[in-house]
């Protein structure tokens, strides 16, 4: 089952996004662009992020419609979710901190580490 995000009609946004969905139209259609403007093709990871965040109004409007990066090589990446008792969290998360890391990153590392070694 593809679990990709699929955008949202204008009807199906509450009233909010549904005038922020026709601001960021206009916006689009009607972008006064001057004959000295340079449009260039940016470089970098970076690239186009001002741009997105000034249809998008915020960078955490960014970060939502962007999401996160794919851990594949090709498509995006499956997600599991998974319960812990409450002290096993809380060490997860101490070492998190120590190492500067985020927890799923220790997570993957440890099943990674697991799965090999029972292979």
């Amino acid at each position: 089952m593809n679990e990709t995000k699929k955008a949202q009609a204008p009807e199906e946004l509450d009233t909010e996004e549904r005038a922020r969905y026709a601001e960021l139209a206009t916006w689009a259609e009607t972008a006064d662009i001057g004959p000295e403007a340079r449009i260039s093709k940016a470089d970098g990871p970076e690239a186009g992020r001002s741009l997105l965040e000034a249809a998008l109004g915020s960078t955490e409007a960014v970060r939502r419609a962007v999401g996160k990066p794919s851990l594949s090589a090709k498509g995006t990446s499956p997600s599991r979710s998974l319960r812990l008792p409450v002290d096993l969290d809380a060490k997860l998360v101490e070492q998190a901190q120590k190492e500067h890391r985020n927890p799923s990153a220790i997570i993957r590392d440890a099943l990674a580490e697991y799965l090999a070694k029972a292979s």
